[in-house]
């Protein structure tokens, strides 16, 4: 819709000429409005913002400025103004209400397993700094094989190899491996 488009139709009636801008842009304001409070804002909190920004638009157009053109650019600009309030209202109040009393801090305890579980990571990581260690196609095979459970046939796919040498490659890069475990005096 064009300004003239819209002086026009608010000349004969002001609320046919809104109810015209809001049947055009309806999909567009939703479109920005959403994009922007999806991660934090529900549904009614979505369409209110929507209505806010129609209301705005209706209040703050004027349409007897002497100005031509698409009046699109406007509609965007109070969408994502409005869109954005919001969002930093939601935010602070989701920020403000994630409190705990000190007395309850103290009296948290971790998990049982979370010595493990650090362990496990470590462990990890280091089970795959000896892989790297191996080299190209080695460690490709290595990790396709054992940390994403291909096959043999899907390696040879991956690397260009036949799913032969890829079995051979595979036992050989595990002997390999065991030793540079050893070596960090790492047992599996």
């Amino acid at each position: 819709m064009t300004h003239e488009e819209y002086r026009k139709a608010s000349e004969s009636s002001k609320e046919e000429a809104q109810r015209i801008l809001f049947n055009e842009y309806f999909n567009y304001v939703y479109t920005i409005v959403f994009s922007r409070l999806r991660s934090c804002a529900n549904r009614e909190d979505i369409e209110e913002c929507v209505s806010d920004s129609f209301a705005d638009i209706y209040i703050h157009y004027d349409e007897n400025r002497d100005v031509s053109g698409d009046i699109s650019g406007f509609i965007g600009t109070v969408a994502r103004h409005k869109a954005s309030d919001l969002y930093k209202k939601l935010v602070r109040h989701q920020m403000n209400t994630v409190s705990a009393d000190e007395d309850e801090l103290a009296t948290l305890e971790a998990p049982d397993n979370t010595e493990e579980t650090v362990d496990k990571k470590e462990l990890r990581s280091k089970l795959i700094h000896c892989v790297e260690l191996l080299g190209e196609p080695d460690s490709i095979i290595i990790m396709q094989k054992y940390f994403f459970m291909r096959s043999s046939r899907e390696i040879a796919d991956i690397v260009s190899m036949t799913p032969e040498a890829v079995r051979m490659r595979s036992s050989r890069a595990l002997g390999k491996l065991r030793s540079k475990l050893t070596e960090m005096n790492i047992s599996l």
